[in-house]
């Protein structure tokens, strides 16, 4: 018996070491405005510079980029992760920073990223582990509105990649346009861009229903509004089918904690959205069916207004505290 223990045992402890090597993290993380010292005379970033309002300095910037590498690393949970999206991120040059001049170079980082409409001159991005991943081809989707030029706001980045040599994922990396104006009269926008990601998914399923397709971004909504549910109308089930979406982190709608904390009330709008068949066994890779939120103490603050405690951001209005970002990341699991 003792013998059959032991057995059982090693082959557990070899079963979960596999499993460990295989397993990676997908995260997102809206940086909170990864702006570079020099002003772009075809943007608004005029604040983000030594001389403008938020007094934006080389050894501010240096320090970002630092804070940032950490959070990543830490992420990762011990390998680093698979592959990295993000949100409000100014250029390929802070994109090159964070990635070579930083802890992240050992991660080796391959970078996808172009300079998007918006006014500020954010952007998204997607980091990827070269030695994981090879990108195939890349495309950014225009989120227009013909019968309102002046509105103008972040593309939608795809990206087409063989993931961990066994098959084939599609990733989108979104930032939807904000709140501004108010949650009800600017949700049409947030639908707009919806569709936009909805369309070029659903061609993706035309092709292979079992097409392995990773949604992720801040959709400047929680999981049960106009737009999420044009982009995921099967956003909480778990009866998950191929040709579909589903939002691992549904059950954050109503929790307790989430990624973001606005007026004492956490929420969540920042979203990795997974195909039906990562989770149903029908592609070589595999999603865990359930989003984490990254909340470790020191991406924390004091809310001192609301109580509890909240995002440690750098800046609160003009004054620069120094801290991570006013989002939280997010991530899943994904192996084969």
């Amino acid at each position: 018996m003792k013998a059959f223990v032991t057995v059982f045992l090693l082959i557990l402890a070899g079963y979960l070491r596999v499993s460990a090597q295989e397993n990676y993290r997908v995260m997102f993380y809206n940086v909170e405005n990864l702006f570079d010292t020099s002003d772009d005379v075809l943007t608004q970033d005029d604040e983000f510079t030594p001389r403008g309002e938020k007094h934006w300095t080389k050894d501010r910037y240096v320090d970002k980029l630092r804070s940032l590498a950490r959070v990543i690393d830490s992420v990762g949970g011990g390998e680093w992760p698979l592959v990295v999206g993000m949100a409000e991120v100014e250029n390929r040059r802070v994109l090159g920073d964070l990635t070579r001049k930083t802890r992240l170079a050992r991660g080796k980082y391959g970078i996808v990223h172009q300079d998007s409409p918006d006014g500020r001159g954010i952007d998204v991005a997607l980091l990827y582990r070269k030695d994981c991943m090879e990108i195939l081809s890349e495309e950014f989707l225009r989120v227009a509105f013909p019968e309102d030029t002046t509105i103008k706001t972040r593309d939608v980045l795809y990206a087409k990649g063989v993931a961990l040599g066994v098959d084939t994922l599609h990733i989108f990396v979104c930032h939807f346009p904000s709140m501004r104006g108010g949650e009800k009269q600017s949700e049409w926008k947030r639908e707009r861009a919806a569709a936009v990601v909805r369309a070029k998914v659903d061609s993706l399923f035309h092709i292979n229903r079992d097409a392995a397709v990773v949604i992720m971004g801040d959709l400047n909504g929680k999981a049960n509004t106009p737009a999420h549910r044009i982009l995921c109308p099967q956003a909480g089930s778990r009866d998950y089918r191929s040709g579909e979406l589903y939002n691992p982190g549904y059950y954050l709608l109503n929790a307790s904690h989430g990624s973001y904390r606005y007026r004492g009330q956490w929420q969540t709008i920042d979203h990795i959205l997974v195909s039906g068949s990562l989770l149903n066994g029908k592609t070589s890779l595999r999603a865990t069916p359930k989003t984490e939120v990254y909340s470790a103490s020191f991406l924390l603050e004091e809310d001192k207004k609301y109580f509890g405690f909240k995002p440690f951001p750098t800046y609160k209005g003009p004054r620069y505290t120094g801290g991570f970002s006013d989002h939280l990341p997010v991530y899943i699991g994904i192996g084969k």
